[in-house]
């Protein structure tokens, strides 16, 4: 059994402006001796206005971060507000957000074994404790940078398990990643050197044909920043064109800025939008 290091700790309430109807969700942060891991593993998750006293399922979305980024860049993101302004304004149900660090591992099983812990351990974990709709109609999946390359393998090679994947800025570069890319010193695609064949292996032109094989569509949000350095604008367009040639639902956005949390800030509310326009109660 997943064994809690640390009691839930809550964190501040993110009330919107003033006003008489507003939204008060929390953020709960959580330390879990992961069994998979075998470490410690940084956990967060947004629980919508009067989730305690509720009793119902609440579909989810796990939202994976970046390369080795913390708990402490996520709170940059504010989750809470985004989510609690959608909730209000009614463009997303009453939901609740997983937000899970990857470390190093691109979410694959390599250097750890992130892809069976995200899987395996995280999602069942998730659903049980903040009573998630456990179905694929009730969940999707999604994340930032090296998360959105971990959060869409991972729904290409589940679709049944994810109604949507939602990804901010992703890493998915065909057919290798440039030369300033985490990825080129990432010890999951060869150490001490990058090997371009374990990328391609795992980047998502090798997944598609499954995908298609299985005929689920899964529906895909693809969101960047139009000066990232890392060409990912660009990038994001390769593969939303693969994604219309295949017949499947997607969106893409992009806004003026880099790769960096002031524009995932400003893409979350559309993201949120789109993930639970699927992923519904």
């Amino acid at each position: 059994m997943i064994r809690l290091l640390l009691a839930l700790v809550l964190a501040a309430a993110l009330p919107l402006a003033p006003a008489p109807s507003a939204l008060a969700g929390e953020v709960q942060q959580l330390t879990l001796a992961s069994e998979v891991l075998g470490r410690p593993w940084r956990l967060a998750a947004y629980l919508p206005d009067g989730h305690a006293d509720s009793g119902r399922p609440y579909p989810m979305l796990f939202f994976l971060l970046g390369y080795g980024a913390t708990q402490a860049d996520a709170a940059r993101l504010d989750l809470a507000a985004a989510a609690d302004a959608a909730i209000a304004a009614g463009t997303i149900p009453p939901a609740v957000v997983v937000v899970a660090e990857t470390g190093h591992s691109w979410g694959l099983d390599g250097t750890e074994a992130m892809q069976t812990a995200l899987l395996e351990e995280l999602v069942p974990m998730a659903t049980r404790r903040w009573r998630g709709i456990d179905a694929r109609h009730g969940r999707a999946i999604g994340g930032i940078s090296a998360g959105g390359h971990a959060a869409l393998h991972l729904a290409m090679l589940h679709p049944d398990r994810f109604a949507a994947a939602v990804l901010l800025s992703p890493a998915v570069y065909v057919p290798v990643p440039p030369p300033r890319s985490a990825a080129r010193s990432a010890a999951v695609f060869g150490a001490p050197g990058f090997r371009p064949e374990l990328w391609a292996a795992n980047n998502w032109p090798a997944l598609l044909p499954g995908l298609r094989a299985r005929g689920i569509a899964l529906p895909l949000f693809i969101a960047s920043g139009s000066g990232d350095h890392l060409g990912i604008a660009a990038q994001a367009e390769t593969l939303a064109a693969a994604w219309r040639a295949a017949g499947m639902p997607v969106e893409v956005a992009t806004i003026p800025g880099g790769h960096d949390s002031a524009v995932w800030r400003a893409l979350l509310p559309q993201a949120l939008a789109y993930a639970f326009r699927h992923a519904v109660p």
